[in-house]
């Protein structure tokens, strides 16, 4: 089986997403445009509270993140939760699909550990600091297997609010 186009693998994974949120019963929608800040919203029903959910797919082993280079970590404007869509083409056109569902600071901790490793890697064999700028952020399945299917975090949000 080929691979999914990029322009359709994300739109593939933002319809997903939202998706499995309605499935539980959390209305969602898909934000439009190239200069969209977030992907997908998530409503509450009383339509008082709003979600933003940064939708990340990949075909691969990684996603990329972007996190370092956008100044994600330190934005009060940055989405609420990421949801890390693996999406693997398998036989007779059927697909394994995987959902981890984290929130900015659990990803914003995860990538930051992952640039450390790196930098202290890159620190040993060239005995200086990476520009970790000019980089592309990104986090492996692995890292993230612990939040596999995790859609409780979405959904008690709205059940104590929206605060973060």
């Amino acid at each position: 089986m080929t691979r999914i186009e990029p322009y359709l693998l994300n739109l593939a994974g933002e319809y997903r997403v939202c998706s499995e949120l309605n499935k539980r019963g959390v209305f969602s929608t898909v934000t439009y445009g190239n200069r969209k800040g977030v992907d997908v919203y998530a409503i509450s029903d009383r339509q008082e509270r709003a979600l933003k959910i940064e939708v990340k797919t990949s075909q691969r082993l990684n996603f990329v993140t972007g996190i370092g280079q956008k100044g994600l970590a330190q934005d009060p404007t940055a989405p609420d939760f990421w949801v890390l869509f693996q999406i693997r083409p398998g036989g007779d056109g059927q697909y394994a699909e995987r959902f981890f569902v984290l929130t900015h600071a659990e990803i914003c901790a995860i990538q930051a550990a992952r640039n450390q490793r790196y930098a202290d890697k890159y620190h040993t064999k060239r005995g200086k600091q990476p520009d970790l700028s000019t980089g592309v952020d990104n986090v492996m399945v692995a890292d993230v297997e612990q939040h596999e299917n995790k859609w409780s975090k979405i959904i008690e949000r709205f059940e104590r609010g929206a605060e973060r």
